[in-house]
């Protein structure tokens, strides 16, 4: 029993470390395109570049700005600028865990996007739309991370979620009707 017991383990090391010289072999593999375009020669291990929500996020937050003024319209063109926005986000630069959380966030966000886009005058149903987009950032948010810090607001007349810039509350889904009904439920540090 004592032989099976060591056999088991030699060969759980030797997987191990075949395992972790695969991930390094694939790590330098991938390539920094700014040194390659600029012609540098250097021995300088390339950088994976990190992934972030960053662009997402700063489209969110107009379409947030402007549900929270009650504005449809700025509504409604940010709701279009955010749908280019995860359209256009790089899927390449991406981890095999991050592009599954991507690929099964961002179908979902794009339609609700879209939309709050296609319904200015409409500001009920961009509301409604936007609740569900609001999951959909914070999951992005939580996955890839951001450049500056978000709160995560609860309003619990709405039941819904949303993020914002600032710890002070602007209510996107009562907007001057209710302005301050809320609470920050989480810091997202950058």
């Amino acid at each position: 029993m004592r032989k099976i017991f060591f056999g088991a383990t030699i060969l759980a090391s030797l997987f191990t470390a075949c395992n972790s010289n695969t991930d390094k072999a694939a790590e330098t593999q991938i390539v920094n395109t700014d040194s390659v375009q600029s012609g540098s020669k250097s021995n300088e291990v390339p950088k994976v570049q990190m992934v972030s929500a960053k662009d997402v996020v700063a489209g969110y937050i107009q379409l947030k700005n402007a549900l929270a003024s009650d504005n449809s319209e700025a509504a409604a063109a940010a709701g279009n600028d955010l749908n280019k926005t995860l359209q256009s986000m790089d899927s390449s630069t991406m981890s095999k865990d991050q592009l599954q959380i991507f690929t099964d966030i961002a179908d979902d966000a794009k339609e609700h996007a879209e939309h709050i886009g296609a319904n200015a005058g409409n500001i009920k149903h961009q509301r409604e739309h936007f609740q569900e987009l609001s999951k959909d950032v914070y999951d992005l948010v939580k996955a890839f991370g951001t450049e500056q810090v978000v709160y995560k607001d609860y309003c619990p007349m709405a039941k819904a979620i949303w993020l914002s810039e600032t710890k002070e509350i602007k209510n996107p889904y009562y907007g001057s009707e209710m302005s301050t009904c809320g609470q920050v439920q989480e810091t997202i540090a950058k």
